[in-house]
């Protein structure tokens, strides 16, 4: 049992590291994506899942990471 929770621990870390370089993808309502870095969600002041609302409407039918 003690190796178990020591692999998923490692697992969950290794996840955790590697997702450094997810990108905010957000699809339009005609099925279109535009993929955003997380500096550049950072830079509009918001969430990923708030990016649908640029400037002012909702933009994207949905925002979420990869």
């Amino acid at each position: 049992m003690k190796r178990i929770l020591t692999l998923l621990a490692a697992v969950a870390a290794l996840l955790t590291l590697g997702s450094c370089h997810k990108t905010c993808t957000c699809t339009t309502y005609n099925n279109v994506q535009h993929t955003y870095t997380a500096d550049e969600v950072d830079a509009a002041g918001v969430s990923c899942s708030e990016m649908k609302y640029l400037p002012g409407w909702q933009h994207y039918a949905v925002c979420s990471w990869d």
